[in-house]
């Protein structure tokens, strides 16, 4: 905070007041300057400017994180968020953050806080979710100018791992696909035949699939569009609902695989969803996940792939088979090729001797 007095060029006083009232969400500094005639009415302008910073802070020029974040945080977070980052954000304030970090002042949350709340919690994957959220409601308050830097963005301890959301495997050939989808054929029902088609031959993520509609089909130019997902939420929230796809390079038109297009074709058509759930409508990600667990447990000789490591097997399958990862990149839809590579090449020990067995020829 400062008034510094200056002279114009037509010789007359003037009064400058900066205060300094924190940091805009990008990092700058945010400046609030008034320029005033009298050094009295500067200093009721510099008296004014600090009301204002402190105003954020309530009166007595603190406040609570539960406090910002019931009036500051949340309205603002309830109309940028989707509803599914909601229900996470909400689920892991009201179990986490609020009960250890609530009534501590935002000024006062220091790395040793952070660290106390992460202590409590059982799995590393759950507390790095949590630090994300009070990462992200840090960051808003320092663009407010309640905090300088950000204790979130420091390194922690964390938990154990936990335990893995699935078995981690992932088909690496097409003949191993081949091999589950004629389980499928044979004895899976309608909804899980198109679950592991879709996932399995064409990549495509759960919710792409679970949004798909006939109409998204064109056998005749075999191709697939992909333009929207279908996504859960609580239903405070929404419920299940149709939304835009992950990235704009998500939404795309990618040519179907031959085994896909051959048993398409053999497939009665429809209008509508592609994938019913029991009552006739678009199946919902929970029913889908059911059936396809029920499927594995009725029939034990079905490799166990998870619905979301179908579009991982499909990945490792095509690069094996030969496949350029740039086309693969644009079938899976990622906005950078490096995602392709770090996440869905995943050769296993034999593809990896037979690379040095090849490599060993030459």
């Amino acid at each position: 905070m400062s008034i510094s007095k200056r002279t114009l060029k037509n010789g007359k006083t003037v009064y400058d007041v900066v205060v300094y009232t924190g940091f805009t969400i990008d990092g700058k500094r945010d400046r609030k300057k008034v320029t005033c005639k009298t050094l009295s009415a500067a200093k009721r302008e510099e008296a004014k400017l600090i009301a204002m910073k402190d105003a954020m802070r309530n009166r007595s020029g603190r406040i609570t994180l539960g406090q910002y974040i019931d009036t500051h945080y949340w309205p603002v977070a309830v109309k940028r968020l989707a509803a599914t980052s909601l229900d996470t954000y909400e689920k892991e304030i009201r179990l986490r953050i609020r009960p250890r970090l609530g009534n501590v002042d935002v000024r006062d949350i220091d790395r040793a806080k952070i660290q106390g709340m992460v202590d409590k919690i059982e799995t590393e994957s759950v507390a790095r979710k949590t630090i994300g959220v009070l990462k992200t409601i840090l960051n808003h308050a320092k663009g407010d100018g309640l905090i300088i830097a950000n204790p979130a963005e420091a390194s922690f301890a964390m938990p154990k791992s936990g335990q893995k959301r699935d078995n981690g495997l992932v088909l690496t050939t097409f003949d191993q696909i081949a091999d589950l989808l004629s389980i499928v054929r044979q004895k899976g029902s309608q909804s899980v035949q198109r679950i592991a088609y879709t996932g399995l031959l064409q990549g495509l993520r759960p919710e792409e699939r679970y949004a798909l509609n006939w109409s998204d089909f064109d056998t005749d130019a075999r191709t697939i569009t992909i333009d929207k997902a279908y996504v859960a939420s609580s239903a405070k929230h929404g419920g299940e609902r149709l939304k835009a796809t992950k990235t704009e390079k998500s939404t795309r038109t990618i040519p179907m695989h031959p085994d896909f297009h051959a048993w398409l074709v053999d497939v009665p058509s429809g209008g509508g969803a592609f994938i019913l759930g029991a009552n006739g409508e678009r199946i919902s990600p929970s029913t889908a996940q059911k059936r396809w667990r029920k499927f594995l447990r009725d029939n034990p000789d079905a490799a166990p792939v998870t619905i979301e490591n179908m579009r991982h097997s499909f990945a490792t399958s095509y690069l094996h088979a030969g496949g350029n990862v740039e086309d693969l990149s644009r079938i899976l839809g990622h906005s950078d090729i490096n995602t392709t590579y770090r996440r869905y090449i995943r050769p296993s020990v034999d593809d990896m001797r037979r690379g040095l067995e090849k490599v060993a020829e030459n």
